[in-house]
């Protein structure tokens, strides 16, 4: 006797859900600011656990129930393939807290080096500490430029590799796909150095220390 995987403790309604019946309006409403990585969270979270990733069957030795269960889809984002190890990562994140107030300070880059941090984020996050420098020799400076940033919403280091392997293989399952979504014209090896240039000493310029105003009674 087989039976479908059916969880006991199955929410009434999931993401997946959510997204089968409003996820084809929702990305026709939010064409122009949705990256290639939303849409292809989207499609795993519909498709995760379901047939069209394929399944396998789970079988008792002592009854002889079998059970038909569907493959996950493993990404990150997805709810269901996810939820244990978030919560075990929630859990080793608070054991390493000390018994002290923390506070959670975010800050924002200016524009201009937005281009330079996505591609070289050791070294964004290096220069961050130079903007606590007083003296002009503290502040950053170009020195030397390799490739050209990745397009917008690529999905980082995996994602850019992925697109740079779609646009140079004609035979590339999503090479079209990837063609109408990026740049129509994009040369990973072209440097745009008067645009970095532009970008750092606009940087430099926020960073620079100003005269404190003197105030008087």
């Amino acid at each position: 006797m087989a039976r479908p995987d059916v969880r006991p403790h199955r929410p009434a309604i999931e993401l997946a859900d959510i997204l089968r019946r409003h996820g084809d309006a929702y990305r026709r409403l939010r064409a122009g600011h949705l990256g290639r990585v939303e849409w292809r969270v989207m499609s795993a979270i519909v498709a995760c656990r379901t047939e069209a990733l394929g399944g396998h069957m789970e079988a008792c030795d002592n009854c002889g129930m079998t059970r038909i269960a569907y493959n996950s889809c493993g990404n990150r984002h997805c709810p269901k393939c996810q939820g244990r190890a978030r919560v075990a990562w929630l859990a080793a994140r608070e054991a390493d807290l000390l018994p002290v107030p923390y506070f959670h300070v975010v800050f924002t880059l200016p524009a201009p080096i937005a281009a330079i941090a996505f591609q070289n984020k050791a070294a964004a996050e290096a220069m961050t500490t130079l903007a606590a420098n007083t003296t002009t020799e503290g502040l950053p400076l170009l020195l030397d430029a390799a490739g050209r940033c990745p397009p917008e919403d690529v999905g980082g280091a995996p994602g850019y590799a992925e697109y740079l392997d779609a646009i140079s293989d004609p035979t590339h399952p999503e090479h079209e796909q990837m063609r109408r979504w990026g740049p129509k014209q994009f040369d990973p090896n072209v440097v745009d150095r008067k645009a970095l240039d532009a970008a750092v000493n606009a940087l430099s310029d926020t960073w620079k220390p100003r005269p404190r105003a003197i105030r008087t009674k």
